[in-house]
């Protein structure tokens, strides 16, 4: 039995949260920061995810795109300082919607830092994008009590969504391949070991190429 479920809201409303159905049955997460969890609640990164070769979370393969179309002519600044223009990027990029306030977002969030300890040599640009209204201020520690190592984006408005058009949810992961098209999107937990096997396709076939020349 799949533990989590989708709540999709009106777009004039915050971006919505795929919520923990059995735990916070009843309570969905938008606008109203009443009912949040408490950031400090969140996991340790030591925390064991479950999502790697679960069956009950959907592939990425079956989040694939009807129609891949080309990355938003978009530049993000991290928290960093930092900027990453999204249809320069060299190799594949994975854009992570969250938000602290989201549970299955921070449960998620160990299986990002092992995927960019594990791809981001190998030329994988990975970007949590934070949708926290009270931006940086309740990011910024998160972000170090999870000893998050990918860089962060605090998107202030929903420019990068309106760009994108497959963001409905939180969590929601987009993929775009290496030929800079939006490939996926996958809203929701995801067996992440399926995430690990489209990385490896596309790495391996530039690594191929790479090779050739």
């Amino acid at each position: 039995m799949r533990l989590f479920s989708t709540v999709v809201w009106p777009r004039t409303a915050l971006t919505v949260c795929v919520f923990v159905a059995l735990l916070f049955a009843g309570t969905g997460c938008g606008g109203d920061t009443s009912d949040r969890p408490d950031p400090s609640e969140a996991p340790q990164v030591s925390a064991p995810s479950d999502t790697s070769g679960n069956t009950s979370y959907p592939n990425v393969q079956q989040s694939a795109l009807d129609e891949p179309f080309p990355a938003p002519d978009m530049t993000l600044t991290t928290m960093d300082g930092d900027e990453i223009a999204l249809n320069e990027a060299e190799g594949p990029v994975v854009l992570n919607f969250w938000a602290t306030w989201c549970p299955p977002c921070r449960h998620e969030i160990p299986d990002l830092i092992e995927i960019h300890d594990e791809y981001g040599e190998r030329g994988l640009t990975l970007v949590g994008v934070s949708r926290d209204e009270e931006g940086e201020s309740v990011v910024t520690p998160f972000v170090e009590d999870m000893e998050i190592n990918y860089p962060i984006v605090v998107e202030e408005d929903d420019q990068l969504e309106k760009a994108l058009g497959t963001v409905y949810a939180l969590p929601t992961t987009v993929l775009i391949s290496p030929d800079g098209q939006v490939t996926h999107s996958i809203m929701g937990l995801f067996d992440v070991d399926s995430l690990r096997e489209q990385l490896d396709t596309w790495l391996d076939d530039e690594e191929a190429v790479a090779d050739r020349s």
